[in-house]
């Protein structure tokens, strides 16, 4: 009896994330509300489940959120944003399943590509030519 409930939470929980991934696709705006709830629910379902069904949900959540959000967001959003990066570096560096490593670090490559942007903002060279 147990086992199937076990059984049971594993495949509520992989589709609460899965549910969770899209509507950070489909409703990115309403989804900055809940910014910090996001980021707990995959940090905990990474760091404490059993399940590596759900690690690679959580992971999923995670990359679509990068993904999916207006750039400017991470910039606006410091500390959120350092409390992804150094989630998915974690990851990468933990023993996990391969597809969550993979996962984590086409992530973590976005998420560094956004940040560098604002860091290292390309410069414009421009020339004005006067004709007196």
């Amino acid at each position: 009896s147990s086992g199937i409930n076990a059984e049971y939470g594993e495949i509520v929980r992989v589709s609460s994330l899965g549910c969770l991934g899209d509507l950070c696709k489909v409703c990115k705006y309403g989804c900055l509300n809940h910014i910090q709830e996001i980021i707990d629910v995959c940090e905990r379902t990474l760091m404490e489940d059993q399940s590596e069904l759900a690690k690679r949900a959580a992971i999923v959540t995670l990359a679509n959120f990068i993904e999916c959000q207006d750039k400017s967001l991470f910039h606006e959003q410091q500390r959120e944003t350092l409390r992804v990066y150094r989630l998915l570096k974690k990851v990468t560096a933990m023993n996990f399943d391969k597809e969550v490593q993979r996962r984590a670090s086409q992530a973590l490559g976005v998420l560094s590509g956004i940040v560098r942007e604002f860091m290292f903002p390309k410069t414009k060279i421009q020339h004005e030519v006067k004709i007196l």
